[in-house]
């Protein structure tokens, strides 16, 4: 609407820019009417004069109290003024429902041109992929369908089930997402066949990992509850990025294959990828060499099933180096929350025994949570 439309304000007579309060206003009527408005009841407002005083835009500041009293004649409801914590609560809503919109200022795209194009070529599947990696993507593509997709479909339908106010209860709710991302894994022969201690080890090392790749993944669209919950346990910075990282994502979800690989590939990463300094998460695994051997498999098979797809390899290589532009963001995202969860541990101290070994424990004490995960991590 223009102030054409909204045409003049009822108190002095300026150019309206909006209802406020009831009303069409100016902006300086609005903002006196919210100062002075709460203050009636303990502040006395005196006209100097005979309490009829001519109020316009040239002369509205000469007084207060029949400045005031002519907001209230023209209809300005003081049980319109929100208190501070309600405009926060609306200035929040108002917030998220331009992400939602996507009203934002939009960041420059990583990924630069819409990925799924490069995808219209016809597959050379026999020239690049054997018949055993041919039955290993079949094989994946069928693992994260009965793990993942099938939750998504049924047990987190409605994830997450309300707008979380506090970091234990939404990470308590995530951890139904990571044990099924642990099911997916365990069907991964280069996982399962590794050592108990290990498959803890690589777990613990990259949450991040596999909420950041997993979560839009079950989710590409997020819900109304999930961006309520970022936004209240994170604010909006780490939110706008969050919205940044399933718009980036969004652009391989088209393909059935890719992402699910990327997650094994970097579950099979022996390093600790977090800012955190604890002697088991930063120790060398017990089979080093069988982790890097599971990893390379499934990089070669990637970059196999990216020559099958794309047009040249020329195309292939772009591909690869945007889609690790994507994981580079998805990590420092990943470190930033990480390090704001660890800096709250009475959050930590709330959170079920499994969510809690995410975020180890000093040396001085005792954890014994690592029982929980191994209980996932067992076939």
């Amino acid at each position: 609407m223009t102030n054409r439309d909204l045409g003049r304000c009822l108190v002095c007579d300026d150019v309206a820019i909006g209802i406020n309060f009831g009303v069409p206003t100016c902006m300086p009527c609005k903002a006196f009417f919210r100062r002075n408005a709460v203050k009636l009841g303990t502040q006395e407002f005196v006209c100097r004069y005979d309490g009829d005083c001519i109020i316009t835009h040239k002369y509205r500041r000469s007084c207060n109290c029949c400045r005031l009293a002519k907001c209230f004649r023209v209809g300005m409801r003081k049980s319109s003024i929100l208190s501070d914590e309600e405009r926060e609560a609306r200035n929040k809503l108002v917030a998220i429902n331009r992400l939602k919109r996507g009203q934002l200022t939009q960041p420059e795209c990583l990924i630069g041109i819409q990925l799924s194009a490069l995808f219209r070529m016809p597959s050379k599947s026999t020239q690049y992929l054997s018949s055993s990696d041919q039955m290993l993507l079949t094989n994946i593509f069928n693992a994260y369908e009965n793990t993942c997709i099938l939750a998504r479909n049924t047990t987190l339908k409605n994830y997450p089930t309300v707008q979380h106010t506090s970091i234990h209860g939404f990470a308590n709710e995530i951890a139904a997402e990571y044990e099924i991302a642990f099911e997916y894994l365990k069907l991964i022969p280069e996982f399962n066949n590794l050592t108990m201690d290990d498959r803890v080890r690589l777990v613990k090392n990259h949450p991040g990992t596999i909420i950041h790749i997993n979560e839009p993944l079950m989710h590409p669209g997020p819900s109304n509850n999930l961006v309520g919950t970022w936004t209240n346990i994170f604010g909006l910075d780490i939110t706008k990025r969050l919205f940044r990282r399933n718009r980036i994502i969004e652009q391989f979800i088209f393909d059935p294959i890719i992402l699910k690989v990327v997650l094994i590939i970097f579950v099979l990463s022996s390093g600790n990828s977090r800012n955190i300094d604890h002697p088991d998460m930063d120790s060398i695994c017990d089979s080093p060499l069988s982790i890097l051997i599971g990893q390379n498999i499934y990089v070669e098979l990637l970059w196999k099933y990216l020559l099958s797809r794309l047009p040249d390899e020329k195309h292939a290589v772009i591909f690869f180096n945007r889609l690790v532009m994507f994981i580079l963001f998805a990590q420092k995202i990943h470190l930033e929350v990480d390090d704001y969860i660890q800096n709250l541990k009475h959050e930590i101290e709330q959170m079920e025994p499994m969510m809690q070994s995410m975020w180890p424990k000093t040396d001085s004490e005792e954890d014994n949570n690592d029982v929980t995960i191994a209980q996932d991590v067992t076939p």
